[in-house]
């Protein structure tokens, strides 16, 4: 099977879609807390809390990675703690 990931790692693109999938489900109230998603998907809650800061990405990083999958050297651990910083620098860590 042929990746259409472009240069991203299929990985990172399907942890930002299920972290996009999760934060709908909180927003929508089709879960209460962190910890019915947790649950429902038979994981810890801390590994959903941590997962879902990539649902937090600035608009910027999401079109560089989703849109133009433009890849990065960051592994997931490293784009989680990007995805912790303001938006104004999460593009430069990105790059670096």
């Amino acid at each position: 099977m042929v990746s259409d990931a472009g240069g991203v790692d299929p990985h990172v693109l399907r942890a930002i879609a299920r972290a996009w999938r999760w934060r709908r489900q909180l927003e929508t109230g089709a879960a209460s807390i962190i910890q019915d998603i947790a649950a429902a998907e038979k994981v810890s809650d801390r590994f959903v809390s941590r997962m879902m800061r990539l649902a937090y990405l600035s608009p910027e990083v999401l079109e560089h990675l989703v849109i133009r999958r433009v890849p990065s050297s960051l592994s997931l651990a490293d784009l989680i703690a990007v995805a912790d910083r303001p938006w104004e620098e999460q593009m430069a860590k990105l790059e670096e």
